[in-house]
């Protein structure tokens, strides 16, 4: 980030962020695709991954203490799909415009539910068991179809906070910042 005027309005916005995985929400409604997007969009450097990673990890720490759910035996694979989501914005963000904001937030939202819902990664269905998936393609339809709910409200809870953090960014920036101080991106 080379204006350093607009550097805590920024991490005011990624702590709004993070914290607001800690009041209640509907499943999956929360603003992590967006704090990626977000931090890969307006940082530089290892700042990109850096930023983000230490917002999820502290939000994740914090859950798992208040309520145990901060981790669990997906952890690595939901850590991948947001390392994923980071290459998605890096490469479509650029340069910000609302298709490119909207196209990365809802690829984000799909290559996460693809990834986290693929059967193959799930202990294989015992006989009756309903946990697991039959390692097969009847086993991967069933994981997706599982999953839809989830995803109906991860892709509105993306599409919600992105359009949050960089409707606040871009309005602080032309607003509240001296447009002339502020060099655009």
């Amino acid at each position: 980030m080379k204006n350093k005027q607009i550097l805590i309005p920024v991490i005011l916005l990624i702590a709004f962020a993070a914290l607001s995985r800690l009041v209640s929400h509907p499943m999956n409604f929360t603003p992590i695709t967006a704090l990626i997007l977000f931090s890969v969009f307006v940082f530089e450097g290892k700042w990109k991954i850096i930023v983000p990673a230490i917002a999820i990890v502290l939000s994740d720490v914090i859950l798992e203490l208040n309520a145990g759910t901060g981790f669990h035996s997906g952890t690595v694979l939901v850590y991948t799909a947001y390392v994923l989501i980071g290459v998605i914005g890096y490469f479509l963000l650029k340069k910000a415009s609302f298709t490119n904001i909207l196209t990365s937030s809802v690829a984000g939202s799909v290559s996460f539910f693809l990834l986290t819902n693929f059967a193959l990664f799930y202990p294989k269905a015992a006989a009756g068991s309903e946990y697991g998936y039959t390692h097969d393609l009847a086993g991967i339809m069933a994981s997706y179809t599982a999953g839809i709910p989830f995803f109906r409200n991860m892709l509105m809870g993306d599409v919600f906070y992105t359009g949050l953090l960089f409707g606040a960014y871009f309005t602080i920036r032309h607003f509240v910042l001296k447009p002339s101080t502020v060099k655009s991106k």
